[in-house]
């Protein structure tokens, strides 16, 4: 009984973190989303991984930017280079992703819709 206790207490203690609103699976259309390979795609895990078809990048320091707005400072790698990336990250009022001076693509804005990943039983 005691042992019992015990566990659930400490369970009860352990902070619960959120996922941050700009994480998920991103797509530059919702015909995108359903497409594995599609160059279009790309999710931002853990809060700090972004991934994209042939590109990685991890956060090394995400600040607040306004409201869900973030500036982040990327370590990135991709098609066997290096290279770092400062770009800014926001979810719009639409709940669409919008990437400024992102590490990928020729713009320098990337909008994403979030895809609707079907969980897997």
């Amino acid at each position: 009984m005691v042992l019992t206790l015990g566990a659930t207490l400490a369970g009860s203690c352990v902070p619960a973190f959120a996922a941050q609103p700009y994480e998920g699976f991103w797509a530059s259309a919702k015909k995108d989303c359903r497409n594995d390979d599609s160059p279009n795609r790309m999710s931002i895990e853990g809060g700090n991984r972004l991934y994209w078809y042939e590109t990685r990048c991890r956060a090394g320091a995400i600040t607040a930017d306004g409201k869900q707005s973030w500036k982040m400072r990327l370590a990135c790698e991709g098609e066997g280079e290096t290279f770092r990336s400062n770009p800014r990250i926001s979810v719009a009022a639409d709940g669409r992703l919008v990437i400024e001076n992102g590490p990928v693509g020729q713009a320098k804005r990337q909008i994403y819709v979030r895809c609707e990943i079907p969980k897997r039983l």
